[in-house]
């Protein structure tokens, strides 16, 4: 099986990466390494939402991949969403893309300057059809919006949020899920709540406890991915 992790930065990652072997370097922050008795990629993306995509879809061009799995950083929009856990985004979209703001905010979609149902989109949503096998049973499952700029408050994305009342936010899930559906490549998006969406200026790296979790759960992942083929 011919895996991608994705992160966007090495922190994340660093105390897993320091356990493999490097097999070759793909390119800037993009390597292949020796885990176990297989070959898997891993990509730092870095942040920025158009920066990244260009770096996943890079990538994602150069290799037919059978999974990609990202481990992301987002906020949570509801009170039920508990930070410091990975959650599993299912669903994601585009909420800044389009013109105004707050309640005034129309997306490319309301223009009518794209369809609402054009491939890969379903009234606008991004929705993830990749079977989740049971090794992802434990995380919680969510819906996300994707913006360049995370606020510090709904009313920021008052339009946006009520098409479909995610749970999360982060800046990079709908990028990715766009490109893997495009491309027709599985993937899985376990992302860290790092905040709640009012103290989202509080927390805006990943911390100690963050890499802890990945850590632990990399490897769990990794040995039941062979699931989705």
């Amino acid at each position: 099986m011919h895996i991608l992790i994705i992160t966007e930065t090495f922190d994340v990652l660093k105390d897993f990466i320091s356990q493999l072997e490097l097999e070759e370097n793909l390119g800037q922050n993009y390597a292949r390494f020796k885990y176990q008795n297989q070959s898997i990629d891993i990509l730092i993306s870095g942040y920025g939402g158009s920066m990244s995509a260009y770096e996943y879809a890079k990538a994602i061009g150069k290799y037919k991949y059978d999974l990609v799995l990202q481990f992301g950083q987002c906020y949570a929009l509801k009170d039920q969403v508990e930070k410091n856990q990975l959650v599993c985004i299912i669903d994601d979209y585009f909420g800044d893309i389009g013109i105004g703001e707050e309640s005034n905010f129309a997306s490319v979609f309301d223009l009518q300057l794209r369809n609402k149902n054009e491939v890969p989109f379903k009234n606008e949503i991004l929705e993830n059809d990749t079977l989740i096998p049971e090794v992802f049973s434990d995380f919680r499952k969510v819906s996300g919006i994707t913006c360049n700029a995370i606020p510090t408050n709904l009313n920021s994305i008052a339009n946006a949020y009520i098409k479909n009342y995610p749970d999360v936010i982060s800046r990079e899930g709908a990028n990715l899920l766009y490109i893997c559906q495009k491309e027709n490549v599985k993937l899985i998006q376990l992302f860290y709540v790092l905040e709640n969406i009012e103290n989202a200026q509080f927390k805006i790296t990943p911390d100690e406890q963050m890499m802890k979790v990945v850590t632990e759960k990399i490897e769990q992942v990794l040995n039941e991915s062979v699931m989705l083929t």
